[in-house]
Parts: structure tokens; C-alpha cells; sequence
């Protein structure tokens, strides 16, 4: 929800200096979305990851209507990536899911 409202709100005046910065915000912001999703439903994780990143194509659908956004294709690339990421991340770090996770460490694995 925090990445929705901030992908919306009017960022005027945020320094728009730094692209590359920008687009590791992205990355990272979709990159969390979609690790925790794909760690809270280890069955299902890459409709975790599809979830996300249809979420992140249309947070910038919505932008190109705003008047104080812009739609930009590389800001979907890098959520892309960013998704990409979490679900590699969650699929290495939490092969189990939260769940598996919690089990082991609550049996002091």
C-alpha cells in the first residue's frame, strides 16, 4: 500500500537529478513487494510475482494520467527487475515460505 501512495502522490519537489537512484528505488520498492508475497504463498509464488508486477504496470498507467507524473517505460522495467529479484530472493533465502521458516526456527533448527 505504502508503494501505491507513493507512486501517486505529487512529487514536485523530490530532486529528479539522480535517474539511476530512482530507478533502484523502483527495483527495490517492487523487489520487497514480491519477495513477501512469494514468501507468504510459497505454493504460489509466481502468481505472487505476476500480482505484483500488474500492480507496478498499473501504478504507472495511473502516473501517465496525473498531472504532476509521468508514465516512463524504464520505471516498469526496473519494477520489473525489482520483481524479478524478490522472487529469486524469496525462492533462495525462503525455499519453505514464511511458514516453512517459522516451523523450523519455533523447532530450533
Amino acid at each position: 500500500m505504502l508503494v501505491g501512495v507513493l507512486s501517486l502522490i505529487n512529487l514536485a519537489e523530490a530532486p529528479v537529478d539522480d535517474v539511476l537512484w530512482d530507478k533502484l528505488n523502483h527495483a527495490i520498492a517492487y523487489a520487497a513487494i514480491a519477495g513477501w508475497w512469494a514468501a507468504l504463498l510459497p505454493g504460489r509464488r509466481w502468481k505472487a510475482a505476476a500480482v505484483a508486477l500488474v500492480f507496478g504496470l498499473m501504478m504507472e498507467g495511473v502516473q501517465g494520467v496525473l498531472p504532476y507524473r509521468a508514465f516512463e517505460w524504464a520505471d516498469m522495467l526496473a519494477n520489473g527487475v525489482g520483481v524479478l529479484l524478490g522472487l529469486l530472493l524469496s525462492l533462495w533465502w525462503l525455499p519453505r515460505g514464511f511458514a516453512g521458516w517459522w516451523s523450523a526456527r519455533s523447532q530450533g533448527a
